[in-house]
């Protein structure tokens, strides 16, 4: 069960609506969904959010879907 607790570094991309990734915060947590819940902005035009573990796509969302549902506080 340490998998599940150990910290790792995910890369979050912001991707624009020509597919460019505006943005990559890496962001150290034990899972992508909580790397997605620390993420505290966003940039401008973004489209959807992508998190990154070892540079493959893990967790794919759309701005929208974050800010209402994994942002929440």
């Amino acid at each position: 069960m340490t998998e599940f607790t150990e910290m790792k570094t995910y890369d979050i991309q912001q991707i624009g609506d020509a597919g460019s990734v505006l943005a990559t915060i890496p962001i150290d947590a034990i899972s992508g969904e909580a790397a997605a819940k620390q993420l505290k902005s966003v940039e401008r035009g973004t489209e959807k959010i992508v998190v990154c573990l070892d540079g493959a796509p893990m967790n794919e969302m759309g701005v929208d879907y974050w800010q209402k549902r994994v942002r929440r506080r």
